[in-house]
């Protein structure tokens, strides 16, 4: 009587292994460069989305709004509030518009030296620092990695905020 045995030869598994290890050494590299490059744009458009916030609530409000993130460092999180006594500070009693969380491990955000700590909207629409002079400057979001491409917004004193994006760079 003969008996039908179930399984795989050597020969077959040993093909599967090799594909196997092949799918895992080309997809994981590209996987962990998408999930990079997605990090840095959801950073990127959620921050571009509180500066629209913030200049269209400056105007709505006829009131100065500020995107401070307190300690220099953008990637540490941010917050949007209405600044009602012009002092750069979020004091009792001002509207706390938005609280934005650390980005996510790996994403360096900072801004060059006039907007290093906050953005300023007028109640114009314009960018304008405390002591009333006009504020212009970039504020550049990279990955540790080097692997994607660095994101910019680029703020004009006119309180309008374009987007770039350059070549991989390490930060």
């Amino acid at each position: 009587m003969y008996r039908h045995a179930y399984g795989f030869t050597l020969v077959e598994l040993l093909t599967s292994l090799g594909i196997l290890t092949l799918l895992v050494t080309v997809g994981v590299p590209g996987a962990q460069q998408f999930m990079g490059n997605q990090q840095l744009v959801s950073a990127s458009n959620t921050l571009a989305t509180n500066l629209t916030l913030a200049r269209s609530e400056s105007i709505k409000r006829r009131q100065p709004v500020l995107v401070d993130n307190a300690d220099g460092d953008w990637a540490s999180g941010w917050r949007v509030f209405v600044d009602l006594n012009n002092n750069g500070q979020l004091d009792e009693g001002e509207p706390l518009l938005r609280q934005e969380q650390p980005l996510p491990k790996g994403v360096i955000a900072k801004g060059n030296s006039p907007v290093r700590r906050y953005i300023r909207y007028t109640p114009l629409g314009n960018a304008k620092l405390l002591g009333g002079a006009f504020q212009a400057g970039t504020l550049t979001l990279c990955h540790t990695s080097g692997k994607q491409a660095v994101r910019r917004l680029v703020l004009s004193p006119s309180g309008r905020l374009r987007r770039a994006r350059d070549e991989p760079d390490y930060c």
